[in-house]
């Protein structure tokens, strides 16, 4: 373990020194956030490539003439994203470059929520060496931080809000006509302001591990008053995992399923006869489970309490012959098998509650909205509208029971007895042709 953590280290330096090196401009804007977020709990590198188009009070139509310089404003319409994020625990450290700006990344990641704080290498290495304060660290730096809330609604989508506060720039060319040397070339200069603002995305999981990203920002210049917009496409997930890096505790929990695979009876949903015969299994409400033994599953697991072992399902079947429970794993594609002596039923689902949600997205874009509104009393309207969209969109937009589970201490603590077990289960048999596959086995 110590020999795979100074090779993660060294590998780390060396990639962080190519992008020291190699890069050209200290312009950064707010990176994409989805891939960020997706490297929670990854066993190998996320390796993402965006691009990000602009829009809004752009500034490309200033200039100024002197009687021997030129000097003009341009401010890109785009940027291309290429990323790499190694996650380890809650924590996820990034590099890559935007456009032509090597950057560096990092912060606390989880599966709702993550903090992320970014750095152009400009400013981390180059200005810090620098004995000029005219070439001090703030007339290179462009970066920010982010706040990122993420929802996700099943097992291919996922829903998130960004909000930001980051130093970006736009280029400045300069033209000395009475410089030989330069006579007449540009010489781009960074002119940096700060920006406050939020947005949305929405990704999708597509096969097996590919995954893309769709996301609207908007930023509130707060040095020129100016409104911008971006729209960002981002996908990731289409290279191997990496041989060094990657989250150690996943990876052991990984192995850990390998190996309680070997002693499980489970097969594919695909694999099973048709639901419209027979009813091999049963499409139910979002239930609760509790398990003898957690090692009988292929599903989430959850502990109310360190003494209780639960999970849920939205399909299932008893077979009485054999006595076993086949159950649908939560967020996957597998079935697998329970002992009925082991298994014990709870009540259904119970959703999380939707006010705390709707109370932090309002508050959070009560400032933009009053900036682009010029009001408080504008801002708070379209909090309040943004708080109700929140709640239309999750009570009427998404199935609820696609939703993460709400988890309590007093969860699957009534116990039923053998019989009582057995006749809540007679609801729902396994139809012949599974009984017969299982009794083939």
């Amino acid at each position: 373990m110590k020999k795979f953590r100074e090779n993660s280290a060294i590998s780390v330096l060396l990639m962080t020194a190519v992008a020291l090196l190699s890069g050209c401009s200290s312009i950064t804007r707010p990176p994409p956030a989805a891939a960020y977020m997706d490297s929670y709990g990854r066993n190998d590198a996320v390796r993402s490539f965006g691009f990000s188009y602009y829009a809004g009070d752009l500034d490309n139509a200033h200039h100024e003439n002197r009687e021997y310089s030129h000097t003009s404003y341009s401010e890109w319409w785009g940027d291309a994203t290429f990323a790499n994020y190694i996650s380890g625990g809650y924590f996820t450290f990034g590099w890559g470059f935007q456009t032509f700006t090597p950057f560096l990344q990092g912060g606390f990641v989880s599966p709702y929520f993550g903090l992320n704080a970014w750095s152009n290498t400009a400013a981390l290495a180059t200005a810090p060496m620098s004995k000029s304060s005219e070439n001090g660290f703030m007339s290179h730096y462009s970066g920010g931080g982010m706040a990122i809330e993420q929802i996700p609604l099943n097992d291919k989508w996922k829903l998130g809000f960004t909000e930001h506060l980051s130093r970006n720039g736009r280029e400045v060319y300069f033209i000395d006509e009475d410089d030989c040397f330069a006579c007449g070339i540009p010489s781009p200069r960074p002119k940096f302001y700060m920006e406050a603002g939020g947005g949305f995305y929405v990704s999708r999981k597509f096969g097996e591990s590919a995954k893309a990203s769709l996301e609207f920002r908007y930023g509130r210049d707060m040095d020129e008053n100016r409104n911008r917009f971006s729209v960002t496409l981002d996908i990731w997930g289409f290279t191997a995992p990496l041989s060094v890096g990657g989250n150690d505790v996943m990876r052991s929990l990984a192995q850990k399923n390998i190996e309680k695979m070997k002693h499980m009876e489970s097969s594919s949903v695909d694999s099973l006869p048709s639901r419209n015969d027979v009813d091999s299994l049963h499409t139910i409400k979002r239930n609760w489970f509790r398990l003898a033994d957690s090692n009988q599953t292929v599903s989430f697991v959850f502990h109310p309490v360190d003494s209780v072992t639960a999970v849920t399902t939205k399909g299932i079947c008893y077979d009485e012959r054999a006595d076993v429970v086949w159950m649908k794993q939560d967020y996957g594609n597998m079935v697998y098998k329970v002992s009925a002596d082991s298994l014990d039923y709870c009540q259904q689902m119970e959703r999380k509650s939707l006010a705390g949600l709707m109370i932090v997205e309002g508050a959070l874009i009560f400032l933009p909205g009053a900036l682009i509104t010029g009001s408080a009393t504008g801002g708070a309207l379209v909090a309040g509208g943004t708080a109700i969209s929140i709640w239309a969109l999750f009570n009427f937009g998404f199935d609820p029971e696609n939703l993460a589970p709400k988890v309590y201490p007093e969860l699957c603590s009534e116990r039923h007895t053998k019989e009582q077990v057995v006749e809540w289960l007679r609801q729902y048999p396994c139809g012949s042709k599974l009984q017969s596959q299982e009794t083939g086995n």
